[in-house]
């Protein structure tokens, strides 16, 4: 016998206003439709991974260096099977990090470009 699931993806989720969004309203069908066929709801939540190459390309570095990454402890993973994936909430630091250190980068030519006097 297959078991139905539902799977909300965490962008819907958060982007929508509590209490009148698409996906409550299908929650609640799906949990209807099963009570009333006699089954358990089981409401559970996994994070969301990334594999090395999605990594890479988000964060526009080579599938290597990711690698290197993960291997040096450097980039958080978890082995799935013989592979590793990396949970999505440790490719948001990362990404996080990169930004700020691009802006901190550039921070004085942004302001020169911006505040410069004409």
């Amino acid at each position: 016998m297959i078991t139905p699931v539902m799977t909300l993806a965490p962008e819907a989720v958060r982007s929508a206003p509590a209490g009148t969004s698409v996906w409550e309203k299908a929650l609640i069908e799906f949990v209807r439709e099963a009570s009333a066929a006699g089954k358990t709801v089981v409401i559970s939540t996994e994070v969301k991974t990334l594999t090395p190459e999605e990594v890479a390309r988000g964060l526009s570095l080579s599938r290597s260096t990711v690698s290197r990454r993960i291997a040096d402890g450097t980039i958080k993973s978890v082995k799935i099977g013989n592979r590793h994936h990396v949970p999505y909430p440790e490719f948001r630091r990362l990404w996080e990090d990169q930004m700020t250190r691009l802006v901190d980068a550039s921070i004085d030519d942004i302001e020169a470009e911006l505040f410069r006097d004409e």
